[in-house]
């Protein structure tokens, strides 16, 4: 690639594309970064809203949701009863955070699942996705770990969130019981290098996310994984659509002319790393 004869910094909303990045993403065994994290689920939160990919009724959240959501978990358990949703976890509930690409759907109502990364006893990375209509949390886990008493927030309040932005008619159908918890099932043996959690991570959403088989991704091809994302990120940075909206003053995907779809550089998405598995043509609606 030209580029790393000549690594100049690109934007790769949020964050930045650079020599560093690509470094930290590609050279095992180095973890990815949040910056890396949030921009791939940004990129996804652009394809989805575009229909580019075909689930659209999901919402990707950035690193920063799972800490505020600690801090609101500590104040939520010992005052069960009189605790109050913070303004910023309604935002999240009504689509208006991530303010970077807001996409104003509301969970519950726009919205049946959540997708994103969390980490884990301060060495370690998982991947999350809830089930807003099943009413349960799916943990994805390469190492195979318990990890209850880091979902347990989830499971307590995106419920009550869900409620707090539901419509006046459905909001005293909705229960406040915790949602269930479910670690889905792993391979054995994963991630040996113990630095491949992050990408992983990021791999079993995608294939929960598309309906692929978790299984198609291990050690073997892990290394194709992380050049993928890298390359994600490198495409991303000169995509028009995320150019137009990164110049928008609030930028927002609803807003979005989506006949810039057919200008897109790339409106070929790869499955899961390098067109080694699967490549799809995904052709825009109307």
């Amino acid at each position: 690639m030209e580029w790393c004869m000549n690594p100049i910094a690109v934007k790769t909303d949020p964050s930045f594309f650079n020599l560093a990045v690509t470094t930290r993403i590609i050279c095992s065994p180095e973890w990815l970064g949040n910056e890396e994290m949030d921009s791939i689920m940004f990129i996804w939160r652009v394809n989805t809203s575009f229909k580019r990919w075909t689930p659209t009724r999901v919402a990707f959240m950035p690193s920063i949701f799972c800490l505020q959501m600690d801090t609101e978990f500590n104040k939520f358990v010992p005052n069960k009863k009189t605790y109050e949703l913070h303004e910023f976890l309604i935002s999240y509930g009504r689509g208006e955070l991530p303010a970077h690409g807001r996409t104003d759907q509301v969970w519950g109502v726009d919205v049946d699942r959540l997708y994103f990364p969390q980490f884990v006893n301060g060495n370690h990375w998982i991947a999350v996705c809830i089930n807003i209509i099943e009413r349960k949390v799916e943990v994805f886990d390469c190492n195979r770990g318990r990890n209850r008493q880091y979902i347990e927030k989830f499971a307590a309040l995106i419920l009550r969130i869900v409620k707090a932005v539901a419509p006046p008619e459905s909001k005293k159908q909705l229960l406040v019981s915790p949602y269930s918890i479910v670690e889905v099932p792993m391979k054995a043996r994963l991630n040996k290098s113990c630095a491949d959690c992050r990408a992983y991570a990021l791999k079993h959403l995608q294939c929960h996310l598309l309906g692929l088989d978790l299984g198609l991704v291990d050690d073997e091809i892990i290394q194709g994984c992380r050049q993928k994302i890298a390359v994600d990120l490198w495409e991303a940075s000169h995509n028009p659509i995320l150019a137009q909206i990164d110049r928008r003053d609030q930028p927002t995907l609803s807003g979005i002319d989506r006949s810039m779809i057919d200008r897109s550089i790339d409106c070929r998405i790869d499955r899961l790393f390098l067109g080694t598995i699967d490549r799809v043509k995904l052709v825009p609606d109307g």
